[in-house]
């Protein structure tokens, strides 16, 4: 853009000029200060034969929708009519001047061709890079477009390029291999090399471009994927950015990155070893290199995981079977001591993928060593190196930062003169980088044609075998959506329990989670006492319980039944035969996480609190319904926390002497002791048979008696022991006794009889007492009941919902809640065909046009 408003303003200030130099010469009547639009209008039809049509019918005349063209280079409708105004009056001043011949009107005319010639040229020229604008916008918008309805771009075919596509497929069994085990053999080009040998400064010339920092050396595997394209970029496989190398400040920016990814490779174990680079740029060999250090593999010995599992990545690299193994040599040094070349002959003995390539020759050259020492390594009589290329090359003469170009100079113009090489010690087309890059993308290509069906075939016969293990297509996007609508019908479907069930399954589990409390703080405290005490302490109690500890735990209560409730929901058909447990983690995860942020109203508690206080002032049994529902109720309360208490004693006490015998099992001393406290216990305090008379605790004086008495028959116990066992002892005792008592309280049918009881105020006022604890975990239960269907099961449908968002913003913690063994193989079948999609395409692509085409670089032999 910048060049073409160059030529428009010096072609528009030469005119002008000339212009003013004819008015100057010119006569009074040709000076025009003035020139009408009208009149440059007909001077311009006058002359349309001598300029050309292509004024007309090129660069000025466009219609009013491609103007926008024109100003995004820079250009407006009004600069470029200024532009023609002022060519045509200086055209036509020129014409009226007595004194101009022919020729200095036919120079005039030239001068305006070749100004005209030039802008149209630019025209064409960033008329082009509009196209192309547009185009990859377009391409763009189809790729974000894609992105948001959430389709994999990978697997789309978006890019032809077929080094592209190979490196592409290279990456994606690299990621295979890494979460499944999928063994994987497709051609790379491994760059090996002792130190100091010219690795960096060969690839550095292979990619036209120095990217490696000027500090020091990589101690990771790098992977370059070279294209041959019409610009010098370079990007980062992990990143969208592009680095313009022909930009200094864009090179230098790349350096850092690259030393980056270097350091974080190399000290950081979550990330991958290798770091992948994609460069372009005219006349580069379609290749990919991956430079391998060897320092990693040679040395054993590691000090960090992060060392070993570099090591373990060079080596995986070295062991492919496909890979071709391209291994420098120091001429200048003694390379029968070489470990690299130990270390390439250990992995290909055969030679059968190797190339060996000779560096700094010209040292040898020059020093006047010995000649005939590149000529006995070539031949294999200095050693025994089996291979299927030598080659020659200098990637560079001096410091690192020299110039590519000059580089390549000094090597051609060094092996067109070089008396070494003129014997013939290497054929001319085994000399110079260019040769053999050229040479080198060939073995490639030829490798990768070679390998690609057998890869195919390989991935087609794991799929078959994966395919045996698995039923179904499982995909991790299907499953969460699937599970995603299954988790809000459930949330839905709570509504739709009937409030009986609610208020039946909150009223038993509370009173279950209460029963102790209301035995050892409320029931028993008050009956242990007179009769009037029974009253009196049994309604303070109760009133207590009301306002203080029933509405904190009812809440909770009804809380944990909500969440039972919507957790059989959500593993609903678990016992059926076709369930399937892929959404069980799933499913129990959100349930949990939804239940962490719900959180009951608070002023639930406080409402639930005055309720109850309300209640405990009612009336005592009035119908006969309610004296024989609390006859019942106290009944099954008293017989089951009786069978609580006799198995507590039960195991306190131990084996008894039939289980002794029969099931051989034996007393320790603390169910020895338990025993002898019990019948000090029976026999000084509480005798077997009678009324009970005692109290809930024992006195001082008691507990030593019953301490001196153990004592002088040679058992030792504290009093604490003493006061555990007789708690349980007299709960027993006063269980049996209010169990027999309420055996003989019969059912009543109507009121009368109800009011013929003559001891009913006197003689049964615990049955009055369990009435109005009953009473108050029904009225509990039912406003419960209430709170939970008008507003806590949408605010739980509100939680799931939210939780069900964030999990969409989040695939990493789907994938973590799917990772059941059929979704395993389900992907590693997914990726398998994707892979095997893409080997099929690159595998026709190269059989409909050939691997000629593929090579890349300039086809111009360098053997000279």
């Amino acid at each position: 853009m910048k060049q073409m408003t160059g030529v428009l303003c010096a072609s528009a200030v030469g005119l002008h000029s000339a212009s003013n130099h004819c008015q100057i010469t010119g006569t009074q009547e040709d000076v025009r200060s003035t020139v009408s639009w009208g009149k440059v209008a007909r001077g311009m039809r006058d002359r349309r034969q001598r300029i050309g049509l292509e004024l007309f019918n090129g660069p000025f005349v466009l219609p009013e929708k491609r103007c926008l063209r024109w100003r995004e280079i820079g250009i407006d409708k009004r600069s470029m009519l200024g532009f023609v105004r002022t060519a045509f009056c200086e055209s036509e001043s020129a014409e009226g001047r007595p004194h101009l011949t022919g020729d200095g009107d036919t120079g005039l005319q030239e001068r305006l061709a070749a100004v005209q010639a030039s802008i149209v040229e630019e025209q064409v020229h960033y008329q082009q890079r509009i196209f192309k604008l547009e185009k990859e916008n377009q391409e763009l918008r189809r790729q974000i477009v894609l992105r948001q309805e959430g389709h994999d771009l990978k697997s789309r075919k978006l890019r032809r390029n077929p080094i592209e596509m190979f490196s592409e497929i290279l990456d994606d069994l690299g990621n295979l291999h890494a979460e499944f085990g999928t063994q994987a053999m497709l051609p790379q080009v491994l760059v090996v090399a002792d130190p100091n040998a010219g690795k960096s400064s060969l690839l550095e010339v292979l990619l036209h471009t120095r990217i490696f920092p000027r500090d020091g050396k990589a101690q990771v595997p790098v992977k370059f994927t070279v294209c041959d394209g019409p610009y010098h970029l370079a990007q980062f496989n992990d990143s969208d950015r592009e680095f313009d190398l022909e930009n200094p400040v864009d090179l230098e920016e790349l350096r850092k990155q690259f030393e980056i990814r270097l350091k974080t490779a190399l000290t950081d174990s979550s990330v991958s070893p290798l770091v992948s680079l994609t460069i372009w740029g005219p006349g580069l060999s379609n290749i990919v290199l991956v430079d391998v250090p060897v320092a990693p593999v040679i040395e054993h010995e590691q000090t960090t995981s992060s060392s070993e599992r570099i090591r373990e990545a060079c080596q995986s690299l070295l062991q492919n079977s496909q890979a071709l193994i391209l291994c420098l040599i120091d001429s200048s040094r003694d390379s029968e001591y070489s470990k690299t070349v130990e270390l390439v002959k250990d992995f290909d003995p055969d030679g059968r993928r190797s190339i060996f390539v000779l560096t700094k020759t010209d040292l040898v050259e020059t020093s006047l060593a010995n000649p005939d020492k590149i000529r006995r390594v070539t031949d294999g009589s200095l050693l025994p190196l089996k291979a299927i290329g030598y080659y020659a090359a200098l990637p560079g003469r001096g410091p690192r930062s020299e110039p590519v170009e000059d580089v390549e100079k000094f090597e051609e113009n060094y092996f067109r003169t070089s008396k070494l090489f003129s014997s013939g010690a290497l054929k001319p087309e085994q000399l110079s980088t260019k040769n053999m890059s050229r040479g080198l993308a060939e073995t490639f290509w030829h490798f990768v044609r070679n390998s690609l069906r057998y890869q195919i075939d390989s991935l087609k016969a794991r799929k078959a075998a994966l395919e045996k293990n698995w039923k179904s297509n499982f995909n991790k996007d299907e499953l969460y959506e699937t599970g995603r609508m299954q988790l809000l019908d459930d949330a839905v479907r709570l509504t739709s329990v009937p409030q009986s069930v609610w208020e039946n399954e909150i009223e038993d589990r509370l009173w279950t989670a209460m029963a102790d409390y209301v035995f050892d703080n409320i029931y028993v405290p008050a009956a242990a006492g007179s009769k009037d005490d029974l009253k009196v302490v049994g309604n303070i109690r109760l009133k207590d319980w009301a306002g203080t500890l029933l509405p904190i735990k009812g809440v909770e209560v009804a809380n944990q039944t909500l969440y039972d409730r919507f957790k059989t929901l959500a593993s609903r058909n678990s016992s059926a035969k076709d369930k399937d447990s892929i959404y069980d983690n799933f499913k129990q995860t959100v349930v949990d996480e939804a239940f962490k942020l719900h959180q009951w109203d608070a002023r639930a508690k406080e409402s639930l609190r005055v309720m109850l206080l309300s209640s405990a002032e009612a009336p005592y049994i009035i119908t006969p319904d309610d004296w024989n529902g609390a006859v019942r109720f106290m009944e099954q309360a008293c017989a089951e926390r009786l069978a609580a208490v006799q198995k507590i004693i039960g195991d306190m006490l131990g084996p008894s002497s039939w289980e002794k015998w029969m099931l051989f099992r034996r007393q320790t001393l603390e169910h020895r002791n338990r025993r002898a406290v019990v019948d000090k216990l029976e026999k000084l305090i509480m005798p077997t048979e009678g009324e009970l008379t005692h109290g809930t605790d024992l006195s001082k004086d008691e507990i030593n008696v019953v301490q001196k008495t153990l004592e002088s028959q040679g058992v030792k116990v504290d009093p604490a022991f003493i006061r555990d066992t007789w708690r349980y002892l007299f709960l027993s005792r006063f269980l049996e006794q209010a169990v027999s008592r309420i055996g003989m309280c019969g059912e009543v049918s109507d009121s009368e009889d109800l009011n013929a009881q003559p001891s009913f105020k006197n003689d049964y006022s615990d049955v009055d007492l369990f009435y109005r604890i009953k009473r108050m975990i029904r009225i509990s239960s039912v406003a419960l009941r209430q709170q939970l269907t008008a507003a806590e099961l949408g605010r739980l449908e509100g939680e799931v919902k939210q939780i069900l968002d964030g999990l969409e913003r989040n695939p990493a913690r789907i994938k973590e809640y799917f990772n059941h063994p059929r979704i395993g193989l389900a992907e590693e079948l997914k990726k398998i065909t994707n892979v095997q999609e893409k080997l099929e395409d690159l595998a026709k692509l190269i059989e409909d046009e050939g691997t000629g085409s593929f090579y890349g670089g300039s086809r111009n032999d360098d053997s000279s």
